[in-house]
């Protein structure tokens, strides 16, 4: 009995905050569509609303987080080993979405999945600097916040390293509520995780997260690197060779983590 309600408090531990987050955002957006209208066009000015409105309401669960590790508080010191750290991190992440985007953009994947076409209309049908604010600066706060913060951090309190990042990116990629946003974000998940357990902080794994989802935005509205995804065996050929190089760079980072904690 006490080994099965220690079991559904941990699962409760894990559902709650990502039940408060999509109840935050959802309802802000609801609220935000009240006062500036539904429509595509001004869907990224409302998920930014109700992003800031789950920001605020996730951050306190990070915050009481911190404080139970001791660590609520501690001042940032940067150093050049976490500045080329935070480069490394940044790198690997942009090689790993150019590539990972181009793959399943040229796969059939995108045009199978209805939820796909309808997310990417809703995404980019504002303006770049209202995309760029929303997708490349509040998204990856909060979702880091909520996904490698909290739901990573608990996770890895309970289970072993491969579990928990498993689980903390199958739980943000189901969040993305379509097949092609689940790949791409759940393989994305797993890097975001490790560059979080080597610092054991989540600014490494904001700052990817922002630049992975800045070049997504730059690139549909203004056609940069368009080549290395139009179909032809060129871009087939550059997308894996920067996939496989991404993967490299992932696992040569990640090397002492996987050797001493799995």
């Amino acid at each position: 009995m006490k080994q099965q309600f220690n079991l559904a408090y941990k699962i409760w531990d894990i559902a709650y905050p990502v039940c408060i987050y999509y109840a935050a955002i959802v309802i802000g957006i609801l609220v935000a569509q009240l006062v500036f209208g539904g429509g595509n066009e001004n869907y990224m000015l409302c998920k930014i609303f109700g992003s800031l409105v789950a920001t605020f309401v996730v951050y306190t669960e990070y915050r009481h987080d911190l404080m139970i590790g001791g660590r609520f508080g501690a001042k940032p010191h940067m150093t050049f080993e976490k500045l080329l750290n935070l480069l490394a991190v940044t790198g690997i992440m942009i090689i790993l979405s150019v590539s990972l985007n181009n793959l399943i953009s040229m796969s059939p994947l995108p045009g199978l999945s209805e939820g796909y076409q309808n997310a990417s209309d809703a995404l980019y049908g504002s303006n770049i600097v209202l995309e760029l604010i929303g997708s490349a600066l509040v998204t990856p706060i909060l979702e880091e916040l909520l996904h490698r913060g909290v739901v990573y951090g608990r996770l890895r309190k309970m289970m072993g390293l491969w579990p928990a990042v498993l689980v903390s990116a199958l739980i943000f990629a189901t969040l993305h509520f379509n097949i092609v946003q689940f790949l791409y974000t759940f393989l994305l998940g797993i890097a975001l995780a490790f560059f979080v357990e080597k610092t054991n902080r989540i600014y490494p794994a904001v700052i990817a997260h922002m630049a992975a989802n800045g070049i997504a935005v730059i690139r549909t509205e203004t056609g940069f690197l368009k080549e290395t995804a139009d179909g032809s065996i060129f871009a087939w050929v550059i997308s894996a060779a920067l996939c496989i190089m991404g993967i490299i760079g992932w696992f040569l980072y990640s090397r002492s983590i996987i050797k001493k904690k799995s």
